[in-house]
């Protein structure tokens, strides 16, 4: 930090992830990677908490407190999340609804700051430093090292029942939606997703031309609550398992207009979640489908809405997107992604910007791109619509750990 100082590029910050992704990187001497910081330091079993290197693996962490009956309550939906990342972006999970956001569940951490100092904060010292430094993306200093709440749980012996709606109306999907992230009751995960295609365009099988079909409009609502599984039910859940990680790992190798269906398939996946599977099994069931179905460039943006105004920013955002599709082609899929998020962390935010500290929901808009792309003009005025969305209805944006 303190030889950066006096470099012209900016210094980049990287947790667990390697550098092969193709990621291009204009000086690799300004980049700092915490990859080898990552070990589980500690584990007080009596407090129920765990302090780990900020490159530590969010899924070996959990795995580590497993062995000792303890769990993370919020954890990110693939295994290379790790923990520094993850706090300075906040961390957010579809069991938000319950435990808030992951710095929600943070003690303590050590850092770096711009200066090079090193120093420590937390819930209870210069806890203005603290909140400072959390989902600020790295710029106000380097996380190091953090304490972590955990809970009593057993996810690999905890089943949940998956009890899903389905909807061809959006309306009716948004409707639902409002309606369960308001009453969640005892759910212990919960996820809304809709799909909004263009109109869909297919070679004629014979002669010129191609035929235009309709588009493709479907959302679904999940609720996973605990349940007691049936020996039956358990080998449902043991093929389903092994169908969608053989799914995933095609999709991933699939490439180009060949490879579509396959990766569609594995992104249906999502939307017929298996009736029964293990809460670990339930927070990375995206894991592989994410990363091989969503292949190609896309604009994506996450907002955190207040729940009063929950079905405005959700139409608006909608609207905002699809307008463009319909003007300039520049979209062909939209989808969105929802659930409930209640943070103490969100509504101290919400109480400094003199706001109803109300509890909050997740609005995550991914918007495929044509091979064309996305012209600079065209991002401005998107970029200009939705902050103009966020600052009239109090919303606030989320930037993910990937």
């Amino acid at each position: 930090m303190r030889d950066s100082r006096d470099r012209a590029a900016q210094l980049m910050v990287r947790g667990g992830e390697q550098f092969d992704d193709g990621l291009a990187l204009p000086d690799q001497r300004t980049v700092v990677s915490l990859r080898r910081m990552n070990s589980v330091l500690d584990i007080n079993l009596g407090r129920r908490m765990v302090r780990v290197q900020a490159g530590a693996k969010l899924s070996d962490i959990d795995r580590r407190l497993g062995a000792h009956g303890l769990g993370l309550p919020i954890v990110g939906d693939h295994r290379d999340i790790t923990a520094g990342g993850f706090a300075s972006v906040g961390g957010v999970s579809s069991a938000s609804h319950k435990y808030g956001l992951f710095i929600d569940q943070i003690v303590d951490l050590e850092y770096v700051d711009p200066d090079g100092r090193i120093g420590t904060c937390g819930r209870n010292h210069h806890t203005e430093r603290f909140h400072r430094i959390l989902g600020a993306g790295g710029r106000a200093g380097i996380i190091t090292a953090l304490t972590l709440d955990a809970v009593d749980i057993d996810k690999d012996r905890t089943w949940l029942t998956t009890d899903a709606d389905r909807f061809l109306d959006f309306d009716s999907f948004i409707e639902h939606a409002y309606a369960e992230i308001s009453k969640p009751g005892n759910a212990a995960l919960q996820v809304g997703r809709w799909v909004d295609t263009a109109p869909l365009k297919v070679s004629r099988p014979v002669g010129a031309g191609q035929v235009q079909l309709g588009t493709v409009r479907f959302g679904q609502w999940s609720s996973l609550y605990p349940t007691t599984p049936t020996r039956s039910l358990r080998a449902r859940r043991e093929v389903g398992t092994r169908t969608r990680k053989s799914l995933g790992a095609i999709a991933s190798a699939a490439s180009g207009k060949a490879g579509m269906p396959v990766r569609n398939a594995a992104a249906g996946a999502l939307m017929f979640a298996p009736k029964v599977l293990t809460l670990r099994d339930a927070e990375y069931l995206a894991d592989t489908v994410i990363s091989s179905s969503e292949r190609g460039p896309a604009y994506r943006v996450g907002i955190f809405a207040p729940l009063a105004n929950y079905t405005s920013v959700f139409y608006r955002l909608h609207d905002l997107f699809d307008g463009h599709r319909e003007r300039t082609g520049c979209f062909t899929v939209i989808s969105a992604m929802t659930y409930g998020v209640r943070s103490k962390y969100l509504q101290a935010q919400a109480a400094a910007r003199e706001l109803p500290a109300d509890d909050h929901a997740l609005i995550t808009f991914t918007c495929r791109l044509r091979p064309s792309g996305l012209p600079s003009e065209l991002l401005r005025d998107i970029v200009s619509g939705v902050e103009e969305i966020c600052a009239s209805e109090h919303a606030l944006r989320y930037e993910s750990a990937d």
